[in-house]
């Protein structure tokens, strides 16, 4: 991440780590702003940053990330997000660039938003517990920023070591290949989530496919197919409790089509996750 910030924003981070004898593992969320205060999250701690940044400065940092070439880039910009490696996804705030009604892209950068997925792997105890009782589709479930992408990515690393092939549909390439060198787990990248659903369960015979951040109807109709075909599901939402999730619209076609019978949601209470694992909860 270091790599493509701002030098006077590195240069205080430095300054910031060193005084609390931190390191960048520990970050995990920047926000850059040219209009106001920058801000770092380090070990859950909210700190503003002295340095002021100029629109200038954003822009360069966004040019590093898309490695001079916005064009690269452009589906994932389109969206409001710029992956980098590492699993890392910077959102982009700015100015919204219309085509013929069409959204194509961000002008006039103003605050980008790096997310940094945590370098230590989830507990996997209540997790897997509640993966081995699951008979169709695992949803574990959060508030942003607590941990389920986290979750999701170490329980599919623990599956695929168990001899069972994992198709992971990674649409925001938040994923890692080097984090399943000993899993049995195929990433298929920036395929959007119904579409790669789709493609695994008919090019790589998965046992499971794994899917972050679901919400629309086809993926609901994608999911069902596959487990129609016998393979298992795991996915993750947004959500602070399961009441939340079944009351929304867009997720009423998972819960109507029965696709997941156990459910472990997180929290966090002070800087330690917390689970709650609902299971054989079919509609």
């Amino acid at each position: 991440m270091q790599k493509y910030l701002p030098r006077r924003i590195r240069a205080e981070l430095d300054r910031l780590l060193s005084s609390r004898k931190s390191s960048y593992d520990e970050i995990s969320e920047l926000r850059l702003r040219s209009f106001g205060n920058s801000l770092v999250y380090i070990g859950g701690e909210r700190i503003l940053l002295c340095t002021q940044l100029g629109e200038d400065e954003l822009g360069e940092c966004v040019s590093l990330m898309c490695e001079g070439s916005l064009y690269s880039k452009r589906d994932g910009i389109r969206e409001g997000y710029i992956s980098l490696s590492d699993g890392v996804r910077v959102g982009i705030c700015g100015r919204a660039r219309y085509d013929g009604g069409a959204l194509v892209g961000v002008s006039e950068v103003s605050s980008l938003v790096i997310r940094v997925p945590s370098v230590t792997k989830a507990d996997i105890a209540p997790l897997f517990d509640a993966w081995k009782n699951t008979e169709r589709g695992l949803l574990i479930y959060s508030p942003p920023g607590v941990g389920k992408t986290t979750a999701l990515r170490s329980l599919v690393g623990y599956i695929g070591s168990l001899r069972q092939d994992v198709a992971v549909i990674d649409e925001r390439c938040e994923f890692v290949s080097d984090d399943y060198k000993r899993s049995s787990v195929d990433i298929l990248r920036g395929y959007k989530r119904d579409v790669g659903m789709e493609i695994a369960l008919r090019t790589l015979s998965p046992d499971v496919i794994a899917v972050d951040e679901i919400g629309k109807k086809s993926e609901a109709e994608a999911m069902l197919e596959s487990l129609n075909s016998g393979v298992k599901i795991i996915a993750t939402a947004h959500a602070s409790s399961l009441d939340t999730l079944r009351e929304r619209p867009n997720m009423r076609p998972f819960f109507e089509s029965d696709v997941f019978d156990s459910f472990v949601g997180i929290s966090l209470v002070g800087k330690k996750r917390e689970y709650t694992v609902l299971e054989k909860c079919v509609t």
